[in-house]
């Protein structure tokens, strides 16, 4: 180690807890122009705590100097006791375009085509599916209607609820058509309903043949 090395490793041994840049400023000033190396332990003997009190007040009031000076070079924008010359304002930088946002990735035509085809086939089984189930509720209302000998005219292209009970419907409406004088060959009350077995094995079969039409779709 050179000598400044030296005085600096003693310091800090000495005064423990010491910042290292007071203790670095006295071991710069205390080394200065030594070159023997058994003046080192006089050297550290000879520094006192005061010493370094007195360093770092120092280096203190320096540092409290500069800021002062800085201050007032500022305020009236001099530099060593001349103006500085202003400088051209910064022209603005030119902000950055914003980033566009990335075009959504357009599917495969084979996946869009497997899609396309997927939805005309869920089409046309809803559309088969709602033709179905109009077909079989028709079918309950004729046969029920007949069931009453009330004659196609009377109840074609009348909306009835779906939840209708239709014995009840064909009850009612047999009853208002013979009190306003249609003359029927049974009662309201002598309905068939043996025709809702043959009925519901009707709308088996439909149900059945849209089954196997789904599964040959979709082979």
């Amino acid at each position: 180690m050179n000598i400044y090395e030296q005085i600096l490793a003693a310091l800090k041994t000495k005064f423990q807890g010491v910042e290292d840049a007071t203790l670095q400023r006295i071991a710069s000033k205390k080394s200065e122009g030594v070159t023997d190396e058994s003046k080192v332990n006089s050297i550290i003997e000879g520094i006192s705590f005061h010493d370094v009190l007195t360093s770092y007040g120092d280096y203190r009031a320096d540092g409290a100097q500069k800021t002062a000076i800085s201050n007032y070079e500022k305020k009236y924008n001099i530099k060593d006791g001349k103006p500085v010359e202003e400088t051209k304002p910064q022209q603005p930088q030119t902000p950055a375009p914003t980033p566009q946002p990335k075009p959504a990735e357009e599917v495969p035509a084979w996946a869009q085509s497997l899609i396309d085809s997927n939805k005309t086939l869920s089409e046309k089984l809803a559309a088969m599916d709602a033709k179905t189930k109009a077909d079989i509720r028709y079918q309950q209302i004729d046969e029920v209607a007949k069931s009453f000998g009330i004659p196609e005219f009377a109840y074609k292209g009348k909306q009835i609820a779906d939840d209708a009970d239709l014995n009840q419907y064909f009850t009612d409406l047999k009853q208002e058509m013979q009190n306003s004088g249609f003359q029927f060959v049974k009662s309201p009350e002598e309905g068939n309903h043996e025709h809702q077995s043959e009925i519901s094995s009707i709308a088996e079969q439909i149900e059945k043949g849209t089954k196997e039409i789904v599964e040959q779709n979709n082979k």
